[in-house]
């Protein structure tokens, strides 16, 4: 199911069976480049934020330590590439900046805490976005924006046609873990996110 799911939706071709022990990546909160981003932005954070994210940070760091390298090596053998070098640390931000891999892997901590919000999504879910961060750069040395998948979506925003292989390759990967809770947590959480982009692209 996974190989032929992999084949389908992300349209990569395995050269082998690409097999690595992805060593152990470490989830950190990022206060100097967090200082930096609340300056240069006029945004606050909040002392009750910063103490709630070192309060869940071992839990958060446990989850990533426990999941991410059998997601990492299960990525490989399903696209028969290695993803180790993809493997990197991945910094955690309280600003008022999304989640995104521009600069290295960064996933926005905010709505997983108590102090800023009501409602706040699992520590999971932002495992889980760690790993999509960590992928971009992955799909994106894949050069696959040719691909039939593509193709076939090529009326749809750019946000979306940049999602298509990534959350056919993250659905692989949950689903071949036997998964699939967390998938549908993925997917309910990620189709609330204002700008409707994952919620199109998983659709």
């Amino acid at each position: 199911m996974g190989r032929t799911l992999v084949a389908m939706c992300v349209g990569l071709v395995a050269f082998g069976a690409a097999t690595n022990q992805s060593p152990a990546v470490e989830l950190y909160y990022g206060a100097p480049e967090d200082q930096q981003c609340a300056l240069s932005r006029g945004f606050k954070i909040e002392t009750a934020w910063v103490a709630e994210l070192h309060e869940v940070l071992p839990a958060a760091q446990e989850l990533w330590k426990s999941n991410a390298p059998q997601m990492f090596d299960t990525a490989s053998k399903l696209t028969g590439k290695h993803t180790d070098t993809y493997a990197v640390p991945i910094r955690l931000t309280l600003c008022d900046t999304p989640s995104q891999s521009f600069s290295g892997p960064v996933v926005n901590m905010r709505f997983a805490l108590h102090s800023f919000t009501a409602n706040p999504v699992p520590l999971r879910y932002k495992i889980d976005t760690a790993f999509h961060e960590s992928m971009h750069p992955f799909i994106a040395s894949l050069a696959l924006m040719n691909s039939k998948l593509i193709h076939a979506h090529n009326g749809e925003p750019t946000c979306v046609l940049n999602h298509l292989h990534l959350l056919a390759l993250q659905k692989a990967v949950l689903l071949s873990l036997g998964e699939s809770a967390e998938l549908r947590q993925v997917v309910a959480v990620d189709s609330e996110l204002p700008s409707g982009c994952y919620k199109r692209a998983w659709a």
